[in-house]
């Protein structure tokens, strides 16, 4: 008999621990950025007078990556109005820096990006 009761309350904390965890993770979700993210309140967006030469090589190759979505910013897209290089270029470099923000240069961009802690977003969208 004592091994069942053992057995349970083995049970019974492993089924509060999950519920905790689960609970937890929902909250940081939903205390995070739209996709997921808990780092809501940095953004990595192009430095202002950074060169749209740049600019445009950052998108393409963060946009050419399997983990960056760039789909919103392509015409037809939910972010297409996001007519500037400096915009389109903020958005894929965001995009990059939320999937790779442990990273110690994920916001660099060869110089021509930081972090910053005003939301450029609307929705997904960003415009600067």
């Amino acid at each position: 008999m004592e091994s069942l009761s053992r057995v349970a309350f083995f049970l019974l904390v492993a089924v509060v621990f999950r519920l905790f965890s689960s609970a937890t993770v929902v909250e940081a979700r939903k205390a995070g950025n739209h996709d997921g993210s808990t780092n809501s309140k940095k953004w990595c967006v192009a430095k202002d007078g950074a060169p749209d030469v740049d600019l445009k090589k950052n998108l393409d190759w963060a946009c050419g990556l399997s983990d960056v979505d760039c789909r919103p910013i392509q015409p037809g897209g939910g972010c297409s109005e996001t007519v500037t290089v400096k915009s389109r270029a903020s958005f894929a470099m965001n995009s990059y820096y939320r999937k790779h923000e442990t990273m110690p240069d994920a916001c660099d961009f060869s110089g021509t990006a930081e972090i910053t802690n005003n939301d450029p977003s609307h929705g997904n969208c960003i415009y600067i």
